[in-house]
Order: structure tokens, then C-alpha cells, then sequence
């Protein structure tokens, strides 16, 4: 009788392996037993970094010697940024100051400004500067952010200087003349060189009539001896009103002789007068 063969059945043996899928966003991680483990990632949200920027509505100006240019400076907060910045400025032409106001701005949630005032000189060179801007809150520094200033050539009225004896003039006595400057730019001007000189007499009509003479050469002029520079600032001023003492003004003094003692009575005098002055 034939053998019927038996049908051969091989053993199976069913391995387990290890699977790692990423599926939005989470690590599924399949072990050999079957268990299923979740934990996150680490790609989800990030947070954004601290941090401000300065922003410039206008970033170049021109102007003349002597005047001032206005820039306004945004702080804008980012990251969750609030807190207080402090602006700084550097690269200024020689002569030049500036001032932020305010100089330390409060910024966060929204964004805060500051108006920066660049003041030149009469003196401050010509040409176009770069000015660097930035702000620091701590150890947070923005980027910086450059503006531009041009400076030109100005036009300078000059000044004039004024003034009279402080009392009547007498033979042989000395009077000061209180000395009077206008400056009508609107910046300071460093005068020096102050001179005053008698230029012309007009004698009263008594004594023309009686020839009685009176000249420029009957009065003699003894210089400003003060200390230079003198400021004028813009406007009106004077030596007394700078604080320089009666005995260093210029003096003026009538001579003591023995024609002069009729025909320069009542006598008014012209004088005339010069300076230098220099935009500080």
C-alpha cells in the first residue's frame, strides 16, 4: 500500500522588531512587546529670542554750519521684548554734541521713540558723517542703524558792538565804556580783539561860536585789558552782563589842558569800534 507522504509543515518562528515612525510630530516607538510609548520630539514650537531694533523715520539730514539737525528714533520690541533701552550715538563730526530725549526709552509690549538733535558749529567741518545708532538694555544690544548727516557751508551775519561812557567826561578824568554785543546768529560767538576809537567831536554852539576848540586828539582811549575770549551768545549782551569787571572794560579819558577846558564841555564824541568774533 503506498505511504501517503505527509505533508511537511516547517516551523515559524515570527521575529519582532523595533520600529521608530514620526508621525506628526510625536516619536512612536514600537518595542518587542508590543507596548506603544509616545513622548515629544522636540520640533514643536520654539521660542522666539528677545530682542529690539532701531528704526530711523528719516535717515539723512542736511544743514548749515551753526545749525541743528532732528532725527526721529523708533525702539521696536520683538520676542516678547519690555523693558527699558538706552540710545547711544557715535561717529559725530568734530564740534558737533547730540541729545536723545528721551535718552533711555521704554519699550514692550508696543514700541516706544526718542527725538535725537544733532548741533553743529560755525566750525564743524563740511561734508557727509555717518552716524552710528543703537541701543542696549543689559547685555541685549540692537543692531545698529546708520544716519546720515550732511553739513554745508552757512551764512553768517556779523556781528556788532555797541556802547557809550558810563558818565559825564571831565579834563583829566577816566570814564569805562560798558560795551554792548549783537549777535544775531543762533549760535555763540568767541569775540576777541575788541578796539574802541574816538573818530570824531561836535562841540556845542557856544563853543563854536566862541571858537573854543575840542578835537579827537583831546581824549585818549585805554583798551579792553579783560581776558579773551568774550562769549556772545545769541542775542544781546555785555561786558557787565558776561561779569567783567568795570576796570577791565575799555576806558575812555578827556584831556587836561588848558583849551580844552571850555570847548570840549557839553562836546558829544563819535566812536567807533571793532572785534573779531568766531563760531565756537
Amino acid at each position: 500500500m503506498p505511504r501517503i507522504p505527509e505533508l511537511f509543515r516547517s516551523p515559524i518562528r515570527t521575529v519582532r522588531t523595533g520600529v521608530k515612525i514620526l508621525l506628526a510630530g510625536l516619536l512612536l516607538v514600537t518595542l518587542t512587546s508590543g507596548v506603544v510609548l509616545a513622548s515629544t520630539s522636540g520640533n514643536g514650537n520654539q521660542s522666539t529670542s528677545k530682542a529690539v531694533t532701531l528704526q530711523l523715520a528719516t535717515s539723512s539730514r542736511t544743514v548749515t554750519q551753526g545749525t541743528t539737525a532732528g532725527y526721529n528714533v523708533v525702539v521696536q520690541p520683538s520676542g516678547g521684548f519690555a523693558g527699558n533701552v538706552s540710545l547711544s550715538i557715535s561717529g559725530l563730526p568734530a564740534g558737533a554734541t547730540a541729545s536723545f530725549s528721551p535718552a533711555v526709552v521704554a519699550a514692550g509690549p508696543g514700541s516706544g521713540s526718542a527725538n535725537l538733535d544733532v548741533s553743529t558749529t560755525s566750525a564743524t567741518p563740511l561734508g557727509t558723517y555717518s552716524l552710528s545708532l543703537k541701543g542696549s538694555s543689559g547685555t541685549l544690544q540692537s543692531a545698529v542703524v546708520v544716519a546720515s548727516l550732511t553739513v554745508t557751508a552757512g551764512q553768517h551775519q556779523p556781528f556788532t558792538i555797541s556802547g557809550d561812557p558810563t558818565g559825564l567826561l571831565a579834563p583829566g578824568n577816566a570814564v569805562p565804556i560798558n560795551l554792548q554785543l549783537t549777535n544775531p546768529g543762533n549760535s555763540s560767538l568767541n569775540v576777541t580783539g575788541l578796539t574802541v576809537s574816538v573818530t570824531g567831536v561836535t562841540r556845542t554852539a557856544q563853543a563854536v561860536a566862541n571858537n573854543r576848540p575840542c578835537s579827537a586828539s583831546d581824549y585818549t582811549v585805554t583798551q579792553f585789558s579783560g581776558s579773551y575770549p568774550i562769549s556772545a551768545p545769541p542775542g544781546n549782551s555785555s561786558l557787565s552782563g558776561s561779569g567783567i569787571p568795570a576796570s577791565r572794560w575799555p576806558q575812555i579819558r578827556m584831556l587836561d589842558t588848558s583849551l580844552n577846558q571850555d570847548g570840549c564841555k557839553g562836546a558829544t564824541l563819535q566812536l567807533s569800534y571793532s572785534g573779531t568774533g568766531q563760531g565756537n
